[in-house]
């Protein structure tokens, strides 16, 4: 007796289930108790074959997940006898993400959904797919062989949505639709804030064009694109176009390591690459990481699910980790903004409760509260972001411009050391022309008169450029305000013991030319280029540059002219687009030409240093 009412409440799971429809004018739901059994035999698609040694499962509830490998699932289908005059469909709600299968109704093949010879992709989101039956039968058997691989993620759906139907082909393929519409509500909240994370990063990608110095909202849009993309793909990778799990295992993969190395360029372009030796390691082991899911991928395989939460952990963590290396510890205090590392920490620590809790919690209704809490999070960290470039922005603004006002004292500055001139009389005239390739320059000029009715006038480079320069450039002249000799070779003497020490480790280059009022013109040269007479190169002899070595004697060349021409090297070495200079023979040429059409001949040529011309000649001349 005790046997007998044990095999009559075992009977329901000794053979194949039956699941009776009454009617299929509507879709009707084929939920109930079906056969499932791991592993795989072409035999079991025979609607002969007892499946009596089977287990058996509540569905669509109790979908089993048998990890990477091929299952199958039967039951037994009793259709009305009053049937449709269209044809019937059949809409298998999905199994779960990366799984692939193919459906057998009485024994014949009907369709497939992904690639079951494990080449390809499962389907990475659990879409319906609907497949025409062929000419029914009262009583037939289903059979929907099933091949799963293991994701580090998933796209769970509820029951309700994992369900399977049969009915009438138009109304079957309505509640595709309804489901579509079902997930695209489910995921409206996590669109909203991808879309307002997408925006703001398109804009600071493109700040660029207009801000071509900030590089910062370039890196910093590009990694809000793709951090926000892989958010997307984690939610509603519809959205993107993705449906195999190949493809969105490599998405997922290099969407990983852009977010890492665009995270990393963004920090080091924020704080000037002051990365620690720890950064730089721990930027590497998340670049492996990252790789070797890539080469699973490749594989058509996926990491098991906890290495792939441990490898998304210590994402997280590097990520913070990073942040406080280069954000934080190093940084200077105006940086130290309480309201930017408050909003970074919570973003933190959103990701880390929801990889943490995934951990040891993994079902269905955790999945999207997980990813939109790091959605959120997201948002939360752009904007502690966007502030803290604005702030960097506006503090580097702010000392461009003090910069920006002190060159420009500067230049005024030597603009007046440069242009006092004293009264030329009857005898000379002097026309100088000076052409700084910036703010301030290393070029000078001086004219000195002497009792005698003399003129003296030099003409200077110094080496370097920038603020630097023009600091030995002012003590240069100072030093010539108050030198009292006419001799050129004495003035350069003097010149180069004074400057011995001061220069910085640079050097000074002068052509010293002292003019008679009989003619007679007397040059000294100290490693600078030659002066014209008359439209000829003088040869003289170019000494040492000042400021080098000590004790060094300058000799003078004594001849006579009627105009002298005085240039700087940024006149011969002015380049065009094609890279040729200006050259001595061009500037010879144009030498008995005035002060300005020379300098702007060499500037037109292509300015790429300070130009300095001085022209000498005597009145009656």
């Amino acid at each position: 007796m005790r046997t007998a009412l044990l095999l009559a409440l075992m009977a329901p799971f000794c053979c194949a289930q039956t699941i009776p429809v009454e009617s299929l004018f509507q879709p009707a739901s084929l939920s109930g108790t079906w056969k499932h059994q791991i592993g795989d035999d072409p035999r079991w698609a025979d609607p002969a074959f007892d499946d009596s040694a089977w287990p058996g499962v509540r569905m669509p509830e109790g979908a089993v997940q048998p990890g990477n490998g091929f299952s199958w699932y039967r039951f037994r289908v009793r259709l009305p006898q009053t049937m449709p005059s269209e044809p019937l469909a059949l809409m298998i709600g999905g199994f779960g993400s990366s799984q692939a299968y193919e459906v057998f109704w009485n024994g014949q093949r009907i369709g497939s959904a992904g690639e079951m010879d494990g080449r390809g992709g499962g389907l990475v989101v659990p879409a319906p797919r609907v497949f025409r039956i062929p000419a029914p039968v009262r009583d037939a058997v289903l059979a929907i062989r099933l091949r799963s691989a293991t994701m580090p993620f998933a796209y769970p759906l509820d029951p309700d949505h994992r369900r399977t139907w049969l009915g009438a082909q138009q109304p079957v393929g309505a509640l595709v639709e309804v489901w579509r519409g079902d997930r695209l509500r489910g995921a409206q909240p996590q669109l909203l804030i991808a879309a307002s994370l997408l925006i703001p990063g398109f804009l600071f990608f493109l700040l660029q064009l207009w801000r071509r110095e900030a590089n910062e909202y370039f890196w910093f849009g590009l990694w809000l694109i793709c951090s926000t993309s892989l958010r997307v793909l984690q939610v509603y990778p519809e959205a993107l176009g993705i449906e195999l799990s190949l493809v969105s295992s490599w998405a997922v993969a290099l969407g990983k390591l852009g977010s890492i190395l665009l995270f990393s360029t963004l920090v080091g372009v924020l704080f000037q690459g002051k990365a620690s030796t720890t950064v730089r390691v721990t930027v590497g082991t998340l670049m492996v990481l990252v790789l070797s899911q890539i080469l699973m991928a490749t594989s058509g395989r996926s990491l098991p699910v906890s290495f792939a939460d441990g490898a998304d952990t210590v994402i997280m963590l590097s990520i913070g980790f990073v942040y406080y290396e280069l954000g934080w510890r190093t940084a200077k205090a105006a940086d130290k903004m309480p309201g930017v590392h408050a909003a970074t920490i919570a973003y933190i620590a959103s990701m880390g409760f929801t990889y943490a809790t995934a951990l040891v919690w993994r079902n269905e209704s955790f999945h999207n509260a997980s990813v939109f809490v790091r959605t959120a999070g997201l948002l939360l960290f752009s904007f502690a972001m966007a502030i803290l470039m604005n702030q960097r922005s506006a503090r580097l603004l702010g000392e461009r411009q003090r910069l920006s006002g002190e060159l420009a004292s500067a230049a005024e500055v030597q603009s007046l050391l440069l242009t006092s001139l004293p009264t030329a009389g009857d005898l000379f005239r002097i026309y100088p022309v000076y052409l700084p390739a910036s703010e301030v320059g290393g070029d000078f000029y001086q004219v000195l008169e002497r009792p005698d009715g003399a003129r003296v006038v030099l003409v200077g480079d110094v080496s370097g450029k920038g603020l630097k320069a023009a600091m030995l450039v002012s003590v240069t002249v100072g030093m010539l305000r108050r030198e009292s000799s006419s001799s050129p070779a004495q003035i350069l003497n003097g010149l180069n013991e004074g400057l011995i020490g001061r220069t910085g480790g640079g050097f000074v280059t002068c052509c010293c030319v002292r003019f008679d009022a009989d003619g007679t013109v007397t040059i000294a040269n100290a490693g600078h280029p030659s002066p014209y007479c008359d439209g000829r190169e003088v040869e003289v002899e170019a000494g040492l540059p000042l400021g080098i070595a000590a004790g060094v004697e300058y000799s003078e060349l004594v001849m006579r002219g009627e105009r002298l021409t005085l240039v700087s090297d940024g006149v011969v070495e002015a380049e065009n687009a094609q890279r040729e200079l200006f050259g001595f023979d061009r500037t010879r040429e144009i030498s008995t030409k005035s002060a300005q059409e020379i300098a702007e001949a060499a500037k037109a040529w292509g300015q790429n240093d300070d130009i300095t011309v001085v022209t000498v000649r005597r009145a009656e001349c």
